[in-house]
């Protein structure tokens, strides 16, 4: 969670971050959480009406396990020298970034095609231009 490692610049900014999963809250902690000091909130929706509501949507297996790009990543990251965590329940969940101005308009979205989330930097620039 490279967002994490940002806090002072983003909570310098006036914003937080929230993370939004699907999977039950004791396999999220469980597996995918464990060893993460939590900052930012971390809201659940078991039923991913947000997931529909903000367009985000469910992929086929062949977009996620056959794309080299991912299997590429995962190695960058391994040699990297992370852990890498436990998936989820549903991999073929995509998930997405967003920025919301203090108007409550959708300043930034970004929907996850596969592995590829923007750099954290992005996300905290278009947060300061919003200032």
């Amino acid at each position: 969670m490279k967002v994490h490692e940002r806090r002072e610049r983003i909570e310098g900014l006036d914003a937080t971050a929230v993370f939004v999963g699907f999977d039950e809250p004791e396999r999220l902690r469980r597996l995918m959480l464990r060893d993460v000091d939590l900052i930012f909130p971390f809201a659940v929706d078991r039923d991913r009406r947000a997931y529909r509501a903000w367009g985000l949507r469910r992929v086929p297996w062949r977009v996620v396990w056959l794309d080299p790009r991912v299997w590429w990543q995962y190695g960058r990251l391994l040699l990297g020298g992370e852990r890498l965590r436990s998936t989820g329940e549903d991999t073929l969940q995509m998930g997405g970034d967003f920025v919301v101005a203090p108007d409550g308009t959708v300043a930034y979205a970004r929907p996850q095609n596969r592995d590829d989330r923007p750099p954290v930097g992005e996300l905290i620039a278009t947060v300061a231009d919003l200032r």
